[in-house]
């Protein structure tokens, strides 16, 4: 139950994806190369507690704080995921998650993830040369020889976390609702992602923030593990000048997952209530 109400932490919003459909990625404009910040800005901070549905009741058992810290040229990004203490004797997790992303572009320089769910524990780091379309990475264990590799790569790639902060500048205006957009991610390989805006400025009741208005997007998920065929995942983002994700929600293998955001400081616009 805790690993999959913090699957929400280890994918982000991004779900799992599936191996590099190159004929999908072929046909995919992906116009989120050099993307403008207008959205964010360092001293961010965002907590999200992360809930299980066992039947109908949502349980908590989880919390994801992600921090900005502006660096001048580039922002480091940190998330942090966890455990809520009362389930920690039933399952721990302590996940850390760094990017380190350029300003100008917002293209990731590096990225990387320490897991520690239970008795399972493994780190990696990507460090990107985006000018010659190569990643550089690192896979470890406690009990096993480090693992080095080289990948190339197709260009505007993003990691696990910049990908999150770059849609969050995405100009929702120009897409009607059911129109699509693609983004590109690595994670050990390649990943194209599919991203519908399903809805724009709708009214959205977030649990202990009341009604908000709200973009609602759905990045595509593919099956395996925790994710059924054809799965979707909801975002609502606030319709605001922020873009900040508000509720995800998404249903596993068996259940749904939720985080809602629930503490925010050192946002760049005040957080728009709608009643």
């Amino acid at each position: 139950m805790m690993r999959k109400a913090l699957i929400l932490v280890s994918f982000l919003w991004l779900g799992a994806t599936g191996p590099v459909n190159k004929e999908y990625a072929d046909t995919v404009n992906y116009n989120y190369c050099e993307t403008e910040n207008f959205t964010w800005q360092g001293g961010e901070e965002i907590t999200y507690t992360l809930y299980y549905q066992l039947n109908f009741i949502w349980i908590p058992a989880g919390e994801a704080t992600f921090k900005v810290k502006d660096m001048g040229d580039r922002y480091f990004i940190s998330i942090d995921g966890k455990t809520i203490s009362a389930f920690e004797w039933f399952y721990k997790v302590k996940d850390r998650y760094e990017s380190v992303i350029d300003k100008k572009t917002l293209l990731p320089l590096s990225f990387s993830r320490d897991i520690q769910e239970g008795k399972y524990v493994w780190w990696d780091k990507f460090t990107f040369d985006q000018k010659n379309n190569k990643v550089h990475a690192s896979k470890g264990w406690p009990d096993k020889p480090t693992k080095y590799y080289t990948a190339d790569l197709s260009g505007c790639m993003h990691d696990m976390i910049s990908i999150v902060y770059n849609l969050r500048n995405v100009d929702f205006n120009q897409y009607n609702p059911g129109e699509q957009f693609g983004v590109k991610v690595f994670v050990e390989e390649e990943f194209p992602l599919q991203v519908e805006v399903k809805q724009k400025n709708v009214e959205q009741k977030i649990r202990g923030m009341g009604k908000m208005k709200t973009h609602l997007i759905r990045p595509q998920v593919v099956s395996g593990h925790f994710f059924d065929e054809d799965t979707r995942m909801d975002i609502y983002m606030s319709a605001d000048g922020n873009r900040i994700p508000l509720m995800i929600e998404s249903p596993v293998s068996v259940g749904k997952v939720k985080a809602v955001l629930t503490g925010y400081k050192g946002l760049k616009y005040p957080l728009k209530v709608a009643g």
